[in-house]
């Protein structure tokens, strides 16, 4: 299954809702403007996240996962570099540290900031296609690119990924999210969004 030209466009338009709604909240945790870019969006096969995470020279990393019940149902994790965390940490404390002080806190800070990116994304999706979702809390984790430590396979077949880039202070954080779908949530997906497109007048 493959996303057509306007339904992936449509869709990085409708995850930027969701980021624009995170910037905001991030940047009044942080007393700073935090910007998030429009997402970039693409949808591969569960065998094909790792080759692009290497090719991304995602190597060690900083997981945020969290289960979203609805129409549809996914796994959203959001990935960042643990070089990369640790200056999205740092920022959120509002001081200097060093680099074994921020280690301490990276679990508890890059859960909140997970959940406010995931839960903000998904709720633009709910509010566009008038649906409610459900979701756990968020869940985070140190992996590389040799041991994916969230549940790639179990029930997904396949990955949305929203490669972002994070503005925080005039530093430019990479990051991607990733929403794990099993074929049966990825059609219901694709449904709720030719049915948006078609009101919208657009399809």
């Amino acid at each position: 299954m493959e996303l057509d030209d306007l339904q992936r466009d449509a869709l990085g338009e409708l995850f930027n809702i969701g980021v624009g709604r995170a910037a905001n909240a991030l940047s009044q945790i942080v007393s700073s403007e935090v910007m998030l870019s429009v997402p970039n969006v693409d949808l591969v096969t569960v065998a094909e996240v790792k080759e692009m995470l290497v090719k991304n020279e995602f190597r060690h990393f900083s997981t945020v996962s969290q289960y979203f019940e609805g129409p549809f149902n996914a796994e959203a994790v959001l990935i960042f570099p643990e070089s990369n965390a640790l200056v999205i940490v740092s920022h959120m404390l509002g001081h200097e540290l060093a680099p074994e002080e921020l280690s301490e806190y990276e679990q508890e800070v890059m859960c909140e900031v997970g959940n406010i990116i995931l839960n903000a994304c998904i709720s633009a999706l709910a509010d566009l296609f008038c649906v409610e979702f459900s979701g756990g809390l968020p869940h985070h984790q140190f992996n590389d690119s040799e041991k994916l430590g969230f549940h790639l396979g179990q029930d997904s077949d396949y990955v949305l990924i929203l490669q972002v880039k994070m503005l925080i202070n005039r530093e430019n954080i990479a990051g991607q999210m990733l929403y794990l779908l099993g074929l049966q949530s990825l059609t219901s997906l694709l449904s709720h969004l030719d049915r948006y497109l078609v009101e919208q007048g657009i399809k």
